[in-house]
């Protein structure tokens, strides 16, 4: 019996040794895994695709594959596995024809809704003339990581005078139709002819006709001399928008002047026409007093001031499985500061601006899985990270 009472606490205390040990190699396993995580207060970003050149966008084909096509600002589409792993081989290189002066770039992507019959798949870029293009192209058939490049088709190509305010949003809509936003060409005033194509979201037929149509329900299609094209108009940069997946509100992120930026909200009941402002308003502060009273101006949900800030970076609606406290919140950022945002409060009280996170990255979009996931693409820095954690600011 002394004997084994010696035995038995050893025992448990090997045991408790192996416990202790297990649990010291998954902690430092999981800080391995979180050591290039961005982790502040109330948000982590976790970095998903690395060793990019300058990222602008990232996209999900709807064929179920999991691949993210990422755009690089050169001119590449690049394909990264669920994993992250990139392909050696862009899907699509235009980088002969795409400018990269300024603003410039390629800026947007979106793949048809039926890109699994059809294979097409839309890409918005400046071109060495300084135009901004949208072009269709269609994937190899035999080959699902390539696009067959003599496929090439223009559905627009806009003239512009200056290197700025191109937009390059291209997304398609819950109706089928294809939006695409628009600077206003460093020329405030066309924002506001609805004779000029500058300073809008425009909103299009791509499969009815070629290389589009104009859908009959747009709102200028019955005024004289306005481009039928126009689905809203008012804006002085409308870089990023997107759809709410579960509402079709579209939310837009329009880049700021001198003083403010702010963020725009289109209800899925509109029929179109909005005017969100510019140049009669930066945010909501009148720049033009004949026109502060004009009837009919949409003033935005919420605004901020450029303090280290420089030009909003429009977002998603979060409604993805990884983060529930953001869920039916929108996510937003700024280019500058690094800072990601989101918005409490409602029509009737209004809304307000809550900060998340700030970090060591220029934000110049966003993205959405198809799960509903959200990430945040940094260009500087190259790299893709996914909002992995987070909470609303007590």
């Amino acid at each position: 019996m002394p004997r084994l009472r010696l035995i038995i606490p050893v025992v448990l205390v090997l045991a408790i040794i192996g416990v202790v040990a297990a649990d010291l190699a998954v902690t430092r396993a999981r800080a391995r895994a979180q050591s290039d995580w961005l982790i502040d207060k109330n948000l982590s970003l976790a970095p998903v695709i690395k060793g990019l050149k300058e990222p602008t966008f990232v996209a999900w084909p709807p064929d179920g594959t999991r691949r993210m096509f990422v755009l690089e600002r050169d001119g590449r589409v690049r394909i990264a596995d669920a994993d992250g792993t990139l392909h050696p081989t862009p899907f699509l290189d235009i980088s002969n024809n795409t400018s990269t002066s300024t603003e410039e770039g390629l800026l947007g992507l979106a793949f048809d809704p039926n890109y699994t019959q059809n294979g097409y798949m839309y890409i918005d870029y400046t071109a060495n003339d300084a135009s901004v293009n949208v072009v269709r192209y269609t994937v190899s058939p035999n080959q699902p990581d390539q696009v067959d490049p003599s496929t090439a088709m223009t559905v627009m190509a806009i003239p512009k005078r200056s290197k700025f305010h191109n937009g390059g949003m291209l997304a398609f809509g819950p109706d089928g139709y294809l939006y695409i936003s628009l600077g206003d060409d460093e020329a405030s005033q066309e924002a506001q002819s609805v004779s000029s194509i500058f300073g809008k979201i425009l909103r299009i037929d791509v499969d009815s006709t070629q290389p589009y149509a104009v859908p009959p329900s747009n709102p200028f299609v019955d005024t004289p001399g306005a481009r039928p094209e126009i689905w809203s108009y008012g804006f002085r940069n409308p870089w990023r928008f997107s759809f709410d997946r579960a509402t079709s509100d579209m939310w837009i992120g329009d880049v700021g002047d001198a003083r403010w930026e702010e963020v725009d909200m289109q209800p899925a009941s509109s029929h179109g026409g909005e005017n969100y402002g510019w140049p009669f308003f930066e945010g909501a502060e009148c720049r033009d007093q004949d026109h502060c009273n004009d009837a009919g101006l949409v003033p935005p949900l919420v605004t901020y001031g450029h303090n280290m800030t420089c030009a909003i970076m429009g977002g998603y609606v979060y409604h993805g499985p990884s983060v529930a406290a953001f869920t039916g919140k929108y996510l937003f950022g700024d280019l500058c500061t690094g800072g990601v945002f989101t918005m409490i409060g409602d029509a009737q009280q209004g809304w307000t601006r809550v900060e998340l996170g700030f970090y060591p990255i220029k934000i110049d979009s966003f993205a959405e899985d198809p799960a509903g996931d959200v990430y945040v693409v940094d260009m500087q820095g190259g790299v893709i990270y996914r909002v992995a954690d987070g909470s609303l600011p007590a």
